[in-house]
């Protein structure tokens, strides 16, 4: 019986402590300027420099990728995330990437002035 009332004293604290933060951030935030990307010239060991270890590895038809993220989850309010994916050719080099965002600083920016790659 006490072992039951340790759980669930242990739950509530935890249950409430996610309340009061209310948040839950996973990745580590990167600079959402990507104009240093350059299909067929940018290589694994400069993406790795300049970001470090991707958040996940996997593969899209065949093509090895990288993702890149950043998630910011809130309980009340508005919650943010971005993502910058590489899609890597056969030489190590990008072959093709792609970067979402839902900040709003982001989103003003892609939205008035899109990205070329």
């Amino acid at each position: 019986m006490q072992k039951i009332i340790s759980c669930c004293v242990l739950a509530a604290t935890v249950s409430l402590s996610m309340i009061q933060v209310g948040c839950v951030t996973r990745g580590q935030d990167f600079s959402s300027d990507i104009n240093w990307v350059q299909k067929s010239k940018t290589t694994q060991p400069e993406v790795e420099k300049y970001l470090g270890a991707p958040t996940s590895v996997g593969n899209s038809g065949g093509v090895p990728t990288w993702t890149y993220g950043y998630y910011d989850y809130r309980l009340f309010g508005d919650s943010k995330t971005k993502e910058l994916k590489f899609y890597w050719g056969p030489d190590s080099k990008v072959q093709d990437f792609s970067f979402n965002s839902s900040f709003p600083e982001d989103r003003r920016r892609l939205i008035l002035k899109p990205i070329a790659k």
